[in-house]
């Protein structure tokens, strides 16, 4: 039997009230946990912990900007960006802005891998902390750059006859991005560039285990960094098939049950886009037994430091009780 129109918008509505509050929360806590981890001592030695931290601070905008507006609207009603013109450009810029940017740190930090598992010394010295500082200014500043567009062409668009979205408002603006921008430079484009890296860097690595030359610090967040950018490209697809299909179709003549079929593919296939923002320290902390090591040592040590309080405080008992029984004595 068919769901009705009604359970198929309560699902989408629960698919983001209760799976995109969870994703939010955990992809926060991720995205601090590695800005933590990666400006230790220990894991700030290497370049390629200068993108994973900017990376995770694009990431927690993105979270904020995108998955988090995205749960009051589609799970509460709320859409603070559908109340404004300003509001809703700025929101799509901010979106736009750190979804590139973050995408472009991965990456970068693949890119970073390979050379620094690279046989050539010349070709080794483009990791380096240096070069690293200028693609990041340089990632930043074409994304910035990129994302101006988007205060001209998005605008509140009427869908229904008591509702409006922000979405691009120019047909050929939206035709760009759907045949142009996610198409080749979100999913193709750095799809191909990681899985190219991710497979040089591999053989690389096969050959440095044999002559020993690289560290294993840096050998282990090359293996964290492929697998991290392979997991984020894949999970991206979906969503770019629903966005292409979304934009082709978005001036069809359609009922409200195909609506609503609509709407929930979308509420999935989005919450599935955004483990690209929320996967990274938990891709981590499964790939790396340093990482694992290291937060195990940090809860540990936490746990002795408060283990003296507790003593110390029951020892000040222990006098006070036995200066309290000395002085009944001797009265």
């Amino acid at each position: 039997m068919p769901l009705t129109i009604v359970q198929l918008d309560l699902i989408g509505r629960y698919l983001n009230i209760y799976l995109g509050s969870f994703m939010l929360i955990a992809g926060l806590l991720g995205s601090c946990i590695n800005l933590w981890l990666f400006t230790r001592h220990r894991f700030r030695k290497s370049p390629c912990s200068r993108f994973v931290i900017a990376s995770s601070l694009f990431d927690i905008l993105h979270l904020i900007v995108a998955l988090f507006l995205r749960v009051l609207a589609d799970g509460f009603g709320k859409d603070p960006a559908s109340s404004s013109v300003i509001g809703c450009r700025i929101r799509y810029y901010l979106i736009t802005f750190s979804a590139y940017a973050s995408l472009g740190c991965r990456c970068l930090a693949s890119f970073d891998r390979y050379a620094c598992t690279s046989r050539s010394i010349s070709f080794r010295e483009w990791s380096s902390f240096k070069i690293a500082y200028n693609f990041l200014i340089i990632n930043t500043f074409i994304w910035i750059c990129f994302a101006l567009p988007n205060f001209l062409y998005f605008n509140l668009v009427p869908i229904g006859p008591a509702r409006v979205i922000c979405h691009i408002a120019k047909k050929a603006y939206s035709n760009y991005f759907a045949y142009f921008v996610n198409p080749v430079l979100y999913f193709s484009l750095p799809l191909i560039i990681i899985i190219t890296l991710a497979i040089k860097t591999h053989k690389n690595l096969r050959l440095m285990n044999k002559t020993k030359r690289i560290k294993r610090l840096e050998r282990r967040m090359a293996s964290m960094i492929i697998l991290q950018a392979i997991t984020n490209s894949i999970s991206s697809i979906p969503y770019g098939i629903q966005f292409f299909y979304s934009v082709i179709t978005f001036t069809s003549e359609k009922d409200e049950y195909r609506r609503a079929q609509e709407n929930l593919f979308l509420q999935i296939t989005r919450l599935s886009y955004y483990i690209n923002f929320i996967s990274a320290f938990y891709i981590y902390y499964v790939s790396s037994k340093q990482i694992r090591s290291t937060i195990r040592r940090t809860i540990l040590r936490q746990k002795k430091l408060s283990t003296p309080s507790t003593s110390s405080s029951s020892s000040s008992k222990n006098q006070f009780s036995d200066k309290y029984a000395s002085r009944k004595s001797f009265k």
